[in-house]
């Protein structure tokens, strides 16, 4: 078991319904005599991190959603539609609407703890830890929702009104921001257990943020910043196997991890994502339905450097059957599938015990290096030695030791992006940020880059998930209007 055990507990979550009775029951829970101690707030914030964690979330179908959508993924089976870039599907708008249902869910939660630990007699700065937490996560769902929604109707309390317009992208943005701030002055400098942010992780995740925004100069400073704390550092690669000491299934942290989302491989609470981007009964996880694939017509995996260790850490062609020992080639126009995150213990869907990687220490070299270039007119020498440090690691290379033979070095402005782009690409491979950082480049240039590796047309419809229509059909603030293009 990992050290950090959510405390899953029942809670009503009732805020806003009338009251029926007018006693306070005192020999069960209520809403009423929860919020008493330091552990009800503790036990508040925990229950924070379960949709999150849920497979319709970070357990798995955000990240097939989205990764279907990338240059070197196709989904397959009833992922597959999304790769034809059409807008999502009946069974592909059902899964968006659950990562809505979730991400709402983990707000509402948020929102909960905001409201009502503040008023309970504890330790101070244990308080404002435990609110900067969760406006932490608040700021994670809103800026997933905004990226895939655009304008959402903007939750912050438990005194809302059921019926919510439509927030701006820039208010909702701002909102997110906000809470990112206060999030690093009242978080920890250190995690107090790993899978909880530190104010670093909230300047990390800020620094994201500004870079989708193209706010340059503060995605620069703020991650420059996490780089000067000196708290991070790749984790050291001398062959392909030893990315497996920051995916492995036995990792509970590590020198690399900024934020993840941690999974048990006992109790029920693994990570289910290894069932679908692995082949049928491989010894990398149970069963498994190869719900994406890579072809090597794909340019990023044609023109991937068979020198670079994580090519062989990513993909294989073939496996070796977990029951019968038969070697089993994938189908031709199958040929690859994903082997980042794998179990070779696991015994059951829910028993992979691999985190989820949402922040690490790649994200702020790279950050860094593209907002840096992008303020500065070009690449300085330190934008360079970002980018370099990541690239030496994945040829297996000191990463602190310049190396001609790996280096980038000589490129514009708009060359040095690109590169930096495709870098992400490599380095953040079915973890579920391809898709929005495309989207980041403009339309037009995403429907170039599809249709050059893929020969897709991309739908204007492929940019925006629906908003669900039980949020249509009940929030009255709403009307057909409102709705994405396409829906």
């Amino acid at each position: 078991m990992k050290p950090f055990q959510y405390l899953f507990i029942v809670m009503l979550f009732l805020a806003g319904c009338a009251k029926t009775l007018e006693e306070v029951p005192s020999d069960r829970l209520s809403e009423e005599n929860f919020y008493q101690t330091e552990q009800d707030a503790e036990a508040a914030v925990n229950a924070i991190y379960a949709p999150f964690r849920e497979l319709g979330y970070y357990g798995g179908f955000y990240m097939l959603l989205t990764e279907s959508c990338s240059d070197y993924a196709n989904g397959r089976g009833s992922f597959a539609p999304v790769s034809e870039y059409n807008g999502l599907d009946g069974a592909n708008i059902a899964r968006a609407e659950t990562i809505w249902t979730l991400a709402y869910r983990a707000i509402l939660r948020a929102n909960t703890v905001l409201d009502k630990v503040p008023n309970i007699a504890m330790d101070e700065a244990g308080k404002a830890a435990l609110l900067a937490e969760a406006r932490f996560l608040r700021a994670l769902a809103y800026f997933d929702l905004v990226r895939n929604f655009a304008g959402v109707p903007l939750r912050q309390s438990l005194n809302d009104p059921t019926d919510m317009p439509r927030s701006s992208v820039e208010e909702v943005y701002q909102f997110i921001i906000a809470d990112l701030e206060i999030a690093g002055n009242d978080l920890p400098n250190i995690a107090t257990v790993p899978g909880r942010p530190s104010a670093l992780a909230a300047k990390t995740l800020l620094a994201y943020v500004y870079l989708t925004l193209e706010n340059w100069e503060a995605a620069r400073d703020l991650s420059n910043e996490v780089i000067r704390a000196g708290t991070y550092q790749l984790v050291p690669v001398a062959e392909a196997e030893d990315f497996d000491n920051l995916f492995g299934a036995g990792v509970t942290s590590s020198p690399e991890e900024i934020f993840s989302f941690k999974y048990s491989s006992s109790g029920g609470q693994g990570f289910q994502y290894l069932v679908y981007i692995h082949g049928e009964n491989t010894l990398y996880a149970p069963y498994g339905f190869r719900t994406i694939y890579a072809r090597e017509t794909f340019p990023l995996i044609a023109n991937w450097s068979d020198d670079d260790l994580r090519k062989a850490f990513n993909l294989y062609g073939s496996y070796v059957h977990r029951n019968s020992g038969a070697l089993v080639q994938l189908p031709s126009n199958e040929p690859y599938q994903f082997k980042k995150f794998s179990d070779l213990s696991s015994v059951a869907v829910d028993a992979s015990g691999n985190d989820m990687p949402v922040l690490r220490y790649a994200d702020v070299l790279l950050i860094y290096a593209e907002a840096a270039s992008q303020a500065e007119g070009g690449p300085s020498p330190a934008a360079f030695e970002a980018i370099n440090q990541v690239r030496r690691r994945a040829y297996g290379a000191n990463t602190q030791v310049a190396n001609p033979a790996i280096d980038l070095a000589g490129l514009d402005q708009a060359a040095f992006r690109n590169a930096v782009f495709e870098e992400r690409a490599y380095e953040f491979m079915v973890e579920g940020k391809r898709w929005n950082d495309l989207k980041r480049l403009g339309n037009d240039r995403v429907k170039e880059i599809i249709r050059t590796a893929k020969g897709k047309e991309v739908s204007d419809s492929q940019f925006l998930w629906p908003i669900p229509k039980a949020e249509m059909d009940n929030n009255n603030a709403l009307d057909a209007n409102d709705q994405n293009l396409g829906y």
